[in-house]
């Protein structure tokens, strides 16, 4: 029998009998620890381990660190002592821990890591230290020396699958053991994980849940716990088709949650007090939006009065220093007028707006008193002009012309022309004062200009603007003031003054304010005066006949007829109201197209009715000049020519032998006291109808209108004397030629406007004229003189034709009539911006009149 073999070291034997191994003393490796011996069983299971404690001083006595208080309220900071740092084979970068975007969800956060590496890829696989190092790292790992044990082979391939029951993990599985010491690193983030899956579970009432340790660990490691979403922890669960119906419903949580009940009372408290915060916030912002609209308000209010108080003392200031002023120039005047002075020029025609946008080529109109530069003829006399535009040097020399050759001294060094610089920007419609007072530059120039001379203004139409100029250069202005101007200046206005003089007056009534007022009146005026063929409807406010309309009493149908029951007050009322718009006739249908438009204004702004004479005889126009010490001066008397339709186109001169001139004489200068006891001064004009009575006895003479201003008809009376060297004669209402026995004779056009006249070229239509004979001659002081606005392009133009001799002034108006007929297209007759048909029919009137004194 052979021997047995000996049996190998380790071996068992297995007839051997067991015995009791003794205790071997290994020293404990540092490296491994007790807890590894243990795990090999290299230690006896009853081993005495205090004695390897106290030895290798495992465990031991210290005192304790004390930490303030404050320090537990500090955030934690990543160190070398983190947990994240004891990985082998691992080193935390901070800097590249900076560069993931904060709060990305895992999805996110994938998404950006692979945007990473393909934007990673290129550079490394181009570097060939990298391409070696991946080749490296793809290498088997080196063996070990030792093996594996079941722990360790558990924590690398377990599917670390755990299960939360009622809202509890079931910790001591070994799945679970081997997940907690897999991810021991991170356990920190993954136990807030667990827990927010609890909490997740347990809301909705889930007993059950599997959940995917791995995935755990992936959602802990890039996501904060108070960002984690349903989403991401659905995603986390293995039976998550079980879970997701039962979480995808809000109600789930009230109904088999936890707390349910307690749950959905908190949120419908929360609801509830959500809604009742958001009404009392809105409640609140109405609230605060009303203060501070209130307070805007109130302070704008408050700053808007401050300013107008601010703005009425400053005034008032302003006015008190300005009454000074007039005073000192009321009782100054004698020595002012021998003295040398300037003279402000504003031949502005401040019109209402409702009136000035329907007035044609109003802009060009303002400039039609250019002929105010006639007071240059005094050498002690500067004159300041104030205009809307800068006519062309061409027209200018032409006016500085005529001045030299009258023996003017200086006219161009004594003139001066300015223009408001902000007329161009500014809209149309405004007057000449309002464009002045809106010009800051132009304001300065004149206070400077005005400034320690003896300086006053002379306006054109007054109104409130003209007095605020006044007052802001401190300028005594040569005119009423405007309250009484606006007072007197109307059409009923006018009668008060002339009953104030005491003069006879036509039939009407004055004083209408509605268009219900006018038909009552005119109806008991053509009952009573059945004499009367025609009355005449004026607006209060308009000039220059723009708002005048008439009625024929021969188109009445009522008076006409057979019944004598209708032909009263009544009747013809009735037919007033039922009829007006057939009745009625319009002078300026450009202004006014319609009755209704004439009757919307009349209603606006009130206006009179007066009887025109039957049998005309002349209508005539005296022309004074109230002195601030109350002494009238009769400058002229001239005859207006009037077209069919009442409308006024320029006049000639002198008057007929059949008109009475010493009581037209007597009647204007009784209007100008009574002016100046009314506090008037300045430029007055006042109107007359002289009405033929039929038989021996003296025609009857009628005051009709007052103009409290400088009107053009004035203006071209004191031109055409200044060209021709006249002088004037109040005593017998004639002038004189220097140098001459004859008397001066002229006939003025007014201001023809058309817009067909700047088509007309001005170069070829003045040599036509001057190769025609209507020309100028300095030395005879006869001819056609041109009263030119600016070059025709602006489409308005004017002539005086002067002479000795009635029928050559008739002669040489004719012929610039047909002249300028030829020149202009047909249309233009009937243009609504266009006068040439008034003009036409009052050279024609003209005409009739001189032949007629032929005559006599």
């Amino acid at each position: 029998m052979k021997p047995l073999p000996p049996p190998r070291s380790g071996e068992r034997c297995p007839n051997a009998r067991r015995t009791r191994p003794t205790l071997v003393s290994r020293p404990p490796v540092p490296q491994e620890g007790i807890a590894r011996l243990l795990e090999r069983r290299e230690l006896p299971a009853d081993v005495d381990l205090e004695k390897l404690f106290i030895k290798n001083k495992s465990f031991g006595a210290r005192r304790a660190k004390m930490h303030p208080h404050d320090a537990r309220f500090a955030q934690p900071v990543m160190t070398t002592l983190s947990p994240y740092n004891r990985m082998n084979g691992f080193v935390l970068d901070i800097a590249e821990i900076k560069k993931i975007p904060d709060k990305l969800n895992l999805k996110d956060l994938r998404e950006w890591e692979s945007a990473q590496r393909r934007s990673s890829d290129p550079s490394s696989a181009s570097d060939p230290a990298s391409m070696l190092s991946d080749h490296q790292e793809n290498l088997p790992p080196s063996g070990r020396e030792d093996t594996r044990t079941y722990t360790e082979l558990l924590d690398v391939y377990s599917m670390h699958e755990f299960i939360i029951r009622k809202g509890v993990t079931l910790r001591s599985t070994p799945e679970f053991a081997s997940f907690k010491r897999r991810y021991a690193a991170c356990w920190g983030n993954v136990e807030l994980v667990i827990r927010r899956l609890e909490e997740f579970l347990v809301s909705y009432g889930v007993d059950l849940a599997y959940v995917d340790g791995r995935k755990v660990a992936a959602l802990a490691t890039f996501q904060v716990d108070d960002i984690i979403s349903r989403e991401d922890m659905l995603q986390c669960f293995e039976n998550r088709e079980e879970l997701e119906p039962l979480t995808s419903n809000i109600a789930q949580r009230f109904a088999c949650g936890v707390n349910g009940q307690h749950l959905a009372a908190q949120k419908i408290q929360a609801t509830w007090r959500m809604y009742s915060q958001r009404v009392a916030y809105r409640h609140i912002l109405v609230g605060i939006q009303a203060a501070i609209v209130i307070q805007r308000w109130w302070i704008l209010y408050r700053s808007h009065s401050l300013t107008k108080k601010t703005l009425k003392a400053q005034r008032e200031i302003r006015l008190l220093r300005w009454k000074k002023t007039m005073e000192e120039f009321t009782e100054r005047w004698p020595q002012i007028k021998e003295e040398r002075r300037t003279i402000v020029h504003l031949p502005s025609l401040s019109y209402p707006r409702f009136h000035a946008k329907h007035v044609p080529f109003y802009f060009a109109l303002q400039m039609g008193q250019i002929t105010r530069l006639t007071d240059l003829r005094d050498p002690l006399v500067d004159v300041i002009l104030l205009a809307p535009f800068r006519p062309e040097p061409e027209v200018m020399e032409y006016y500085f012309t005529l001045l030299e050759d009258s023996g003017v001294v200086n006219p161009r060094g004594r003139f001066t022309l300015l223009v408001p610089e902000n007329a161009k920007r500014l809209p149309s419609g405004l007057s000449l004062t309002r464009l002045v007072l809106l010009s800051s530059r132009l304001m300065k120039c004149l206070s400077l200009l005005c400034k320690n001379r003896n300086t006053y203004v002379v306006p054109g139409v007054i109104g409130a603007e003209e007095h605020s100029f006044a007052i802001e250069l401190n300028i005594p202005m040569l005119s009423p003031d405007s309250k009484i101007a606006q007072a007197f200046g109307s059409k009923s206005g006018c009668q008060r003054l002339l009953d104030l003089a005491e003069l006879p007056k036509l039939v009407g009534i004055y004083g209408l304010r509605d268009r219900n007022e006018l038909f009552s009146a005119l109806a008991s005026l053509i009952v009573e005066h059945k004499e009367v063929a025609r009355w005449l409807v004026k607006l209060e406010t308009e000039s220059c006949s723009r708002g005048h309309a008439y009625f024929d009493v021969n188109r009445i149908r009522v008076l006409k007829g057979s019944d004598e029951s209708k032909k009263n007050y009544h009747g013809v009322l009735r037919e007033l109201l039922d009829h007006a718009n057939k009745r009625a006739r319009l002078v300026c249908s450009n202004s006014y197209p319609d009755w209704e438009s004439y009757a919307t204004m009349f209603d606006t702004v009130g206006g009179c009715l007066e009887a025109v004479p039957n049998r005309v005889k002349a209508f005539l126009s005296a022309n004074l000049f109230v002195e601030p010490t109350g002494v009238v001066n009769l400058h002229s008397v001239v005859e207006p020519m009037l077209a069919p339709a009442f409308t006024v186109m320029g006049c000639h001169f002198p008057l007929q032998k059949s008109v009475p001139y010493a009581a037209i004489r007597d009647a204007a200068l009784s209007v100008g006291k009574a002016a100046f006891r009314r506090r008037i001064m300045g430029y007055i004009s006042v109107d007359f109808v002289v009405q033929d009575t039929g038989d021996e006895t003296a025609p009857e003479l009628y005051a009709v209108d007052v103009d409290l201003r400088l009107t053009e008809n004035a203006a071209a009376h004191s031109f055409a004397c200044l060209i021709t060297n006249s002088t004037w004669c109040a005593e017998t209402g004639s002038c004189t030629i220097s140098n001459t026995d004859g008397g001066l004779v002229y006939a003025y056009s007014g201001i023809i406007h058309s817009p067909f006249l700047s088509a007309v070229r001005q170069q070829s239509f003045f040599s036509l004229c001057r190769s025609k004979g209507l020309s100028f001659d300095r030395h005879r002081c006869t001819g056609l003189v041109f009263h030119l606005v600016d070059v025709l392009l602006r489409g308005c133009v004017g002539v005086l034709s002067v002479g000795t001799r009635r029928g050559y002034v008739t002669r040489v108006m004719k012929d610039f009539q047909n002249l300028l007929n030829l020149e202009l297209p047909k249309q233009s007759e009937h243009s609504g911006e266009s006068n040439f048909v008034y003009f036409s029919s009052a050279i024609h009137q003209l005409i009739r009149s001189v032949s007629i004194s032929k005559e006599m």
